[in-house]
């Protein structure tokens, strides 16, 4: 063949590539253009509309950001299984206006909502003494950044209501910081995980009061950091391992169950732990010690009976001594829980809203929820990394079934009555870190595999296909929150 020719195949070959490389190029930044529009879309529709303390439990995690923002960052003890101390009678007083107005089934006046919130702001400020047991007994690191943030809008002069906004846009702003680092430090995965931390009971965590957005990306940033350091594979700098251990001892102070995912840290290499087998060990047993320690210490000092307090029935001592003397029967019930509630979890994981009686409360079209499992799974094989990384792949999915088993023993054991059948309480928000630990396995075990173009063609499809059906969800949310809290962009109070 002529030197001619083989110039122009060369030519040919190079124009008709360059437009499939530019699109490679440009689908991170359209990954990025279209979570910020979507953040800034519903993250802001869903800060001004969802009605005051209609999220999940918001009434109390307020109660206990209201405490730490007043300075006090232990509860006191107010008696058996109970836990609170005085906090802010004029914030205490708005959310029981909302709560009453909540229970009588209808929609609240935002006129009047707002006038007696200008009403209270003008008070002198007093202390009211309440027990909020079920969020008082929490550490306070997943309340410092709405606490923070009520601190800030109370000096600046605002109500309770102003306050509470504030509350929750300092809560989605540490979220997005939270999701950010996690997207920084993944070696692959991100996609996946950035449309599991927009889904829609995710992101209306956020853009509440919640203490579930730390307890969400807290665990899944030290995976992504072991995954990273064992992709880079060098050794671990003295500032590196430190970091490690402080993050450990801050997944200590989130829920009992978070403080396991410290163990991560014994997937790293012996090369990059330390340069020996015995010096990883110490370096992940150390990790895991500091958080399982604290969580257990804090327990201790405040061992809140959630099935107690919420009047179950449940007797802990009961159940413990049940497992012992007939485990097979404590596994038939675990099995029947999950037989009978694991699409339901599903459906309450992703398409609920609210956290109070109907029509405070209910399930987005199935038509849309139950696609977004699957779209899911299929963005996490899209989306691996360069090696594929098989043993974190197993150390990521092999766990992910023990974290659920986890949930449902702390709730058999502290919510669910002696004899019940299933267990109870068991909400579908809980198992986000779970779906973080089988995103992550996937990606791992995925690769990047080939051909590059139908895989990343396919990644941002499935990327803006999760958001779409994300999108519908909180149409329907916000639909009805207009219904209920009829107002535009709330400020003021």
């Amino acid at each position: 063949m002529s030197s001619r020719k083989l110039i122009g195949r060369g030519f040919v070959e190079r124009v008709s590539m360059a437009p499939a490389g530019a699109a490679f190029r440009a689908e991170p930044l359209l990954v990025a253009v279209l979570a910020i529009a979507y953040v800034l879309l519903f993250g802001g529709l869903l800060l001004t509309r969802t009605p005051p303390f209609a999220a999940q439990d918001e009434a109390f995690h307020w109660q206990r950001v209201l405490q730490i923002a007043d300075g006090h960052l232990l509860a006191e003890t107010l008696g058996p299984n109970s836990w609170g101390g005085p906090i802010d009678r004029a914030g205490y007083l708005q959310m029981l206006y909302h709560i009453d107005r909540i229970q009588k089934h209808g929609p609240v006046d935002p006129v009047e909502a707002y006038a007696l919130s200008d009403h209270l702001a003008a008070q002198p400020r007093t202390p009211e003494v309440v027990a909020f047991s079920s969020s008082a007994s929490f550490a306070p690191l997943a309340y410092l950044p709405q606490a923070v943030a009520v601190a800030v809008a109370r000096a600046a002069g605002l109500g309770p209501l102003g306050q509470m906004q504030a509350g929750r846009f300092g809560n989605l702003a540490v979220y997005g910081l939270m999701v950010a680092a996690i997207l920084r430090a993944l070696p692959a995965g991100r996609v996946a995980i950035l449309a599991l931390a927009l889904s829609p009971v995710a992101l209306q965590s956020a853009c509440s009061l919640s203490a579930d957005p730390l307890n969400l990306t807290l665990p899944v940033l030290m995976l992504a950091l072991v995954w990273r350091l064992r992709d880079r594979g060098t050794p671990l700098s003295r500032g590196e391992g430190a970091g490690l251990v402080a993050l450990s001892a801050a997944l200590g102070l989130l829920k009992l169950t978070m403080a396991p995912f410290a163990g991560a840290v014994l997937y790293l290499p012996a090369a990059v732990a330390g340069g020996s087998v015995r010096s990883r060990v110490a370096l992940g047993g150390l990790c895991l010690t500091v958080a399982v320690g604290i969580a257990v210490l804090w327990n201790a000092a405040y061992p809140f009976v959630p099935g107690l307090y919420w009047g179950t029935g449940a007797d802990p001592a009961a159940q413990i001594a049940q497992l012992r003397a007939d485990p097979l029967e404590a596994l038939r019930v675990l099995a029947a829980t999950v037989r009978d509630w694991a699409v339901m979890w599903w459906r309450d994981g992703y398409g609920r809203y609210g956290g109070h009686p109907p029509p405070w409360h209910g399930y987005a079209s199935d038509r849309w929820v139950l696609p977004a499992f699957w779209v899911l799974l299929a963005l996490a094989l899209c989306d691996g990394a360069r090696r594929r990384d098989l043993s974190f792949a197993a150390g990521s999915l092999i766990p992910a079934p023990g974290y659920a088993l986890l949930l449902l023993v702390a709730f058999w054991v502290g919510y669910t009555p002696v004899g019940g059948a299933t267990v109870d309480g068991v909400q579908g928000r809980y198992f986000l870190p779970m779906h973080a630990l089988v995103l992550l396995g996937l990606a791992a075990a995925a690769g990047a595999w080939s051909p590059a173009g139908l895989r990343r063609g396919l990644r941002l499809a499935l990327f803006a296909a999760a958001l779409a059906l994300g999108g519908v969800v909180l149409m329907e949310v916000l639909d009805v929150w207009r219904s209920l809290w009829p107002v535009g962009v709330c400020c003021g109070g």
